[in-house]
């Protein structure tokens, strides 16, 4: 008698158009900081570059499940109206501003490292950038937000 094997998870579905963009912003910038490192000579920069790229890639997979919930509570195209989807999306946006912030920080320090060969004013480069990824996290909560007030419904007085 055959044995049968455990069904394996089925494939995700595909993000909507909106939580799709997140996903797909994020990750073509974590893929320019990875092409920065690896243009780097090999190196203790270079080593400590791809250290902080994996942090990145961890980051990015918390991306992908934020979006995933996003879309879950709300598929979009353009925009998102739900509070807790906007919560979600605001965070994404702080992730996204993130990685960009840590790819401007590598390319700094792979210009530094063409400039100057000793790398004597790297290490300060690097420890910013070190504790721009640890503060990266997409899972740290976000300052709360004052909740919107209702607005009034203006009526006409009755004639």
């Amino acid at each position: 008698m055959p044995r049968l094997r455990p069904a394996a998870d089925p494939p995700a579905a595909p993000l909507s158009r909106y939580w799709n963009g997140y996903v797909g912003e994020c990750a073509s910038t974590v893929t320019r900081f990875h092409r920065i490192t690896a243009a780097l000579p090999t190196g203790q920069v270079r080593t400590w570059l791809g250290e902080i790229g994996k942090r990145l890639d961890a980051e990015l997979e918390a991306v992908r499940r934020l979006a995933t919930v996003g879309d879950s509570i709300e598929p979009a195209r353009f925009r998102v109206r739900q509070g807790p989807a906007k919560r979600i999306a605001d965070r994404l946006d702080a992730a996204k501003a993130a990685f960009t912030d840590a790819v401007s920080q590598a390319a700094e320090i792979a210009e530094q490292v063409a400039l100057d060969p000793t790398h004597n004013d790297v290490r300060a480069h690097l420890e910013v950038l070190g504790r721009q990824a640890t503060q990266l996290a997409v899972a740290a909560p976000l300052e709360e937000q004052e909740p919107e007030t209702p607005r009034r419904r203006w009526r006409r007085p009755a004639s």
